[in-house]
């Protein structure tokens, strides 16, 4: 068997860190904990990345990578303003499956760096959030309609993750919808 080259194993590497750090919805404290997470040595993390802010760095950005692929399938999705609510609960109920609950904690973690000051993952987030307003105006043919989801989408999520009540944030979501179609 042939051992991966340098590029190949650095990222499966990065790989496994976004899947851990998803896993656990934070990116640790130290580069031993992520190394022991994922079953190797600080020191290899080490000589892949140079140090615990450029692995950070770049995991950020594979997840940026892997959000916008998610977002894709909605990007290129458009129906009439009447018809939001199947698409859009479907949405909802993917964001609040299992599956989902470590990367969405782990945007939140985000999220309290970037009011710490942390300008990096600030600027991830303004792209996020743009390609976010961007998906959700295409699927509703609404700019406005898709700024206002995004951030009824952002108070369901934080509500969702304090409390565990996913009711709450579909309910919300269908009284919007009702509300526009009015």
């Amino acid at each position: 068997m042939n051992r991966p080259t340098e590029p190949q194993k650095k990222q499966e590497l990065l790989e496994q860190c976004l899947a851990t750090a998803i896993e656990v919805g934070v990116l640790d404290a130290s580069i031993n904990a992520i190394a022991k997470r994922i079953g190797t040595s600080g020191r290899m993390l080490v000589y892949h990345f140079g140090s615990k802010q450029e692995l950070e760095r770049q995991i950020i950005s594979l997840l940026e990578t892997r959000l916008r692929e998610k977002l894709w399938s909605f990007h290129s999705v458009s129906v009439e303003r009447d018809n939001l609510t199947t698409p859009l609960l479907a949405m909802w109920q993917h964001l609040t499956s299992p599956e989902m609950n470590g990367l969405l904690k782990l945007t939140m973690e985000l999220h309290q760096r970037a009011i710490q000051g942390d300008l990096a993952t600030k600027g991830f987030l303004e792209r996020e959030s743009q390609q976010w307003v961007d998906s959700l105006s295409t699927l509703t043919n609404d700019r406005t309609i898709g700024l206002a989801l995004f951030y009824l989408f952002q108070g369901a999520i934080l509500d969702f993750l304090t409390t565990g009540n996913a009711q709450r944030g579909q309910d919300a979501i269908t009284a919007f919808l009702k509300s526009i179609a009015a």
